[in-house]
C-alpha cells in the first residue's frame, strides 16, 4: 500500500449534490459495476449492496482516502435550465403538469474546477485501473458537466488520505480524535447516502489529531 495523489483533470465545470466527493466511494462505484455488470442498474434502492474489496488501505473502520479537494477554488455557482418535451408528442391531451412528460425548470449547483485532487494509500496498479473507467465525476453528467479529460496517479512520500498538515482530510469519526475543532453528524465510509454509515465527525479540512 503506497501514499497516492490522485488528480483528475477536467474539461467541464463539476456539478455538486454535496460538499465533497469521496474518493473511497468513487472506487467502490466503479468497483461495483465491474463485478456486477448490467446487475447493478437493478440493484433495490435505499438497501446497502454487498461490500466490494477496495484496494485502499483500512485504518479502523474507514478507507485512508481523502475527500475532494478542487482546484482552483472558485467558489460554487448555479446553472438554471428547463426541461421540456420538444419531441413527437401522442395524439390527444399532453399533460405537461406531471408525468412522463412533465416540463421541468431546474437549477444545479456547480464548481468551475479545473482539477479534483485526492489523497489516498493503495494498491498503485490497481487504483490506476479503476480511476481510468471514470469519464465523469459529480452530478448532472447528462448534460456535459464532470467530463474528465485525463486523470493521474502518482505515488507520493507521505499519507495523507488522512490528515495533511493537521488537517482532516475526510470525515473522521470523534472517537477516533485526541483533539478536533469542529464536530457534526456525518457519512464517513460507503455507502455514503446509507443511514448506517453516519458517525459524528470531524468534518473535512478542519483542525484535528488523532489518537495515538
Amino acid at each position: 500500500m503506497q501514499p497516492l495523489e490522485v488528480v483528475f483533470h477536467l474539461r467541464t465545470p463539476i456539478a455538486l449534490g454535496s460538499p465533497w466527493l469521496m474518493f473511497d466511494s468513487l472506487l467502490a462505484h466503479v468497483k461495483l459495476k465491474e463485478e456486477l455488470g448490467e446487475r447493478y442498474y437493478t440493484l433495490p434502492t435505499k438497501v446497502p449492496a454487498a461490500g466490494v474489496e477496495l484496494p485502499l488501505k483500512r485504518w479502523a473502520d474507514l478507507y485512508v482516502a481523502s475527500a475532494s479537494i478542487l482546484e482552483p477554488d472558485a467558489g460554487l455557482h448555479t446553472f438554471s435550465y428547463f426541461k421540456r418535451g420538444d419531441f413527437p408528442f401522442p395524439k390527444g391531451r399532453v399533460e405537461r403538469g406531471r408525468g412522463f412528460f412533465k416540463d421541468f425548470y431546474l437549477r444545479v449547483v456547480y464548481a468551475p474546477a479545473l482539477r479534483v485532487r485526492f489523497y489516498a494509500a493503495g494498491e498503485v496498479d490497481e487504483v490506476r485501473r479503476l480511476v481510468a473507467k471514470v469519464v465523469g465525476l459529480g452530478k448532472e453528467r447528462n448534460i456535459g458537466f464532470g467530463f474528465v479529460k485525463k486523470v493521474e496517479v502518482r505515488e507520493v512520500e507521505h499519507e495523507w488520505g488522512l490528515v495533511k498538515d493537521g488537517l482532516a482530510m475526510r470525515p473522521i469519526p470523534v472517537r477516533y480524535l485526541k483533539r478536533y475543532e469542529d464536530a457534526a453528524y456525518l457519512p464517513y465510509r460507503p455507502p455514503y447516502w446509507a443511514k448506517e454509515s453516519v458517525a459524528l465527525c470531524a468534518p473535512p479540512f478542519t483542525r484535528v489529531e488523532l489518537l495515538d
